[in-house]
């Protein structure tokens, strides 16, 4: 793990790593929120329910590995000798899967075997850039999106009819075309190659379909007991009107939806919220509704019935100026904000402080065991002036 870039901490005993993860929390609301948020708000640290194995998603880089085209991990690789960037062979991930080696044996053979080479940033030369795996926890299978230059044929049929006889729980394939610049992942232009189009998992109750796109947390397990713990906050503050911001493919609004009489959810992503609405009707939920666009956008723009509740789970980079502005100005009495970035929620908590909010409860929760990444559900009610 050392080598891999991933695991930055997995060298701790797991006791240790919750103590520094909550430590840099509350140091983080003190230093960069200017909080002083009073001990018995601050929740114990929830473990992950399981320490390995836990992951359902692992985005792999094409590259070279002693002259041989490879699947594996993008980084700087140190181990015995100077500093080189490069791709890392992965011969197993303990985070993710017991079956990535399996794949990516398949995947790497039908590569070599069809004459394809990685794509160069530098040169723009080469066709093979991501591969991406998704595995359900709840039924081991698992989703296989290769990324790539150019919209060619490259076998996907014969990778796929590869796949499901040497790797059966492989049950759906996928590609996403990028002939755009950068080394990140793009969805924009995917073509279902075979099999399902989705795989399915099963969280807090709730079956929920996963496709390529979809933002969905990678630990469904540890994911859950947020989301139960969102609803049972909603049940105490009696929730009548919620509003879900940054809801992605909406799981935690899903939820909620148990709790309250009426849910409307927003994201950016149309993807996101046409498998919101797919996960609704799946599961036999009337009482939430969706829209796609950016919350400032939205939250301008429509006449929402008046929230009692606006739970936010937005991206690293947490709210914008005006996005905290709008969502003050809708001055629900309670705020549910789930963050995946102690920086920016300190932020955001600080901001949210100073236009009349209250943290009443900091709960962290570790969805990311051996990486120094932390979830945090915080709680916030509007003072009485």
């Amino acid at each position: 793990f050392g080598a891999c870039g991933g695991c930055t901490i997995q060298s701790m005993g797991y006791a240790a790593q919750l103590e520094m993860k909550a430590s840099h929390l509350r140091e983080s609301l003190k230093r960069i929120g200017r909080l002083d948020v009073a001990e018995d708000r601050f929740e114990e640290i929830t473990p992950s329910p399981r320490v390995y194995l836990y992951r359902s998603k692992i985005d792999l880089a094409f590259g070279y590995h002693d002259n041989a085209v490879i699947a594996g991990m993008r980084g700087s690789m140190t181990v015995g000798g100077p500093a080189r960037s490069g791709v890392l062979p992965v011969p197993g991930c303990r985070i993710f899967s017991e079956g990535l080696k399996r794949i990516l044996d398949v995947v790497e053979d039908h590569m070599h075997r069809e004459g394809l080479f990685p794509y160069d940033e530098r040169t723009k030369k080469g066709t093979l850039r991501h591969l991406v795996l998704r595995e359900s926890k709840a039924t081991g299978r698992v989703m296989v999106i290769v990324e790539t230059k150019g919209s060619g044929d490259h076998g996907m049929d014969e990778l796929f009819r590869r796949l499901r006889q040497e790797t059966p729980r492989v049950t759906s394939l996928w590609r996403a075309v990028n002939d755009r610049p950068g080394s990140y992942i793009d969805y924009g232009r995917l073509r279902h190659e075979g099999g399902e189009r989705y795989i399915e998992e099963s969280l807090a109750g709730l079956t929920l379909r996963v496709y390529p796109a979809s933002f969905f947390q990678p630990n469904p397990a540890g994911a859950a007991l947020i989301y139960e713990r969102v609803g049972r906050i909603a049940a105490e503050l009696k929730a009548r009107n919620v509003l879900g911001l940054y809801c992605g493919m909406a799981p935690m609004e899903l939820v909620l939806s148990r709790h309250s009489q009426n849910v409307v959810g927003v994201d950016s992503s149309r993807a996101n919220i046409e498998n919101a609405r797919e996960n609704a009707l799946l599961n036999g939920i009337g009482n939430c509704s969706f829209l796609a666009g950016r919350v400032e956008d939205i939250v301008t723009g429509r006449n929402f019935m008046k929230p009692d509740i606006v739970v936010l789970d937005p991206p690293r980079s947490g709210l914008s100026p005006r996005g905290t502005d709008l969502i003050t100005n809708l001055a629900p009495r309670a705020l549910i904000y789930v963050s995946c970035n102690p920086a920016t929620l300190a932020r955001d908590l600080g901001r949210l402080a100073a236009a009349g909010y209250a943290v009443e409860l900091v709960a962290p929760f570790d969805l990311f065991p051996h990486t120094s990444h932390l979830e945090t559900l915080t709680v916030l009610t509007k003072r009485r002036r």
